[in-house]
């Protein structure tokens, strides 16, 4: 199977065709599906063979098209396909979305020998990242990826045990973006990160579950982070430092920097920003557990809510429990 990477670098390599009525196409090798771009510049997946039932709802900026019988242009030659379908992305949908749709259908159908089931599942699982606009990314948004990126790369570089790194990596978001950043399943620690450019630890949460420790695990913290912006490392500088703080054979830190591929896709572009730069030291990085982070009552029928706690007046862990907390993730006794 290719790399992230080379997914996206191939749909970048297609040509644009001048023709509104032809797409551009390249196979994925060992596989039945193939790469396309339309004349607008427009991304889609094509798949030939597709056994099953095709996908009878609509998707968000993703336009589904069944093709009994399709003729299709690939390196200079016609290839008559059957039960083909056509997953067109509109301009809205960047190369990343796609990218985690055809890994994601690699590990439900390893074969590569995708059907119409398959991509049914995916979709559906994946649906929330095609409902995201492009465009750049605020400030704001930035410094809390690059929040996340810095603890990641804090446990990353502490852990000297690939087995470990990419434990943690795989803990990361998951598959599928979760309310919780971190689930670190091989220490049964799950880690919320929160960003601030305020002098006080002063945090908007999305949901009481962000701070509910979830079920199997044992702890659940907050991990505060004040930074300052104007100097320092950009999302894309984390990047890099992650990647070249895998340890391990070869075979491994390819496979640590493929894993991160996958996150930096679920996570969103905000990881890849290169325009905005943070710093922070490590006093300026606390540890709450969930039961002393302030959260609103919450009455019987009242719907998800938001609020802004101030952790002024909650105790964070001390050092010896910090340490501890650290230990457990970076170390993996689990494992």
């Amino acid at each position: 199977m290719s790399s992230t990477k080379s997914f996206r670098k191939s749909w970048g390599q297609l040509k644009t065709p001048e023709n509104p009525d032809l797409i551009s196409t390249t196979p994925v090798k060992g596989t039945n599906a193939f790469l396309t771009k339309s004349h607008d510049g427009s991304l889609g997946l094509f798949i030939s063979e597709a056994s099953g039932n095709p996908p009878k709802r609509m998707y968000k900026h993703l336009e589904i098209m069944v093709f009994p019988r399709k003729d299709l242009h690939v390196g200079g030659k016609v290839r008559k396909l059957t039960n083909c379908l056509m997953l067109q992305a509109d301009s809205e949908v960047e190369a990343s979305a796609l990218t985690l749709i055809l890994e994601r259908l690699f590990e439900v159908a390893p074969s590569g020998s995708f059907s119409a089931t398959d991509v049914i599942a995916v979709l559906d699982e994946v649906e929330e990242l095609l409902r995201k606009p492009a465009r750049m990314p605020t400030l704001e948004e930035v410094a809390g990826a690059w929040g996340e990126l810095w603890m990641v790369l804090l446990m990353v570089e502490s852990a000297n045990d690939p087995r470990v790194q990419r434990s943690i990596l795989s803990g990361w978001e998951g598959e599928v973006r979760e309310k919780i950043d971190c689930r670190f399943s091989h220490c049964a620690v799950a880690m919320e990160v929160k960003t601030t450019m305020s002098d006080s630890r002063v945090h908007h949460f999305h949901g009481i579950e962000q701070v509910t420790t979830p079920g199997g695990f044992s702890q659940g913290v907050l991990a505060s982070l004040i930074v300052e912006y104007g100097e320092g490392w950009a999302c894309s500088d984390l990047l890099s430092m992650i990647r070249d703080a895998a340890v391990g054979t070869e075979d491994q830190r390819i496979e640590f920097s493929e894993l991160l591929d996958k996150r930096i896709v679920v996570r969103g572009v905000e990881c890849e920003d290169e325009v905005f730069l943070f710093q922070t030291g490590v006093d300026a990085i606390a540890f709450f557990d969930f039961e002393h982070v302030p959260v609103p009552g919450q009455a019987q029928g009242v719907t998800p809510i938001e609020w802004i706690s101030d952790l002024t007046g909650s105790p964070p862990l001390g050092n010896s429990e910090k340490e501890a907390l650290l230990s457990k993730i970076t170390i993996g006794s689990g494992l």
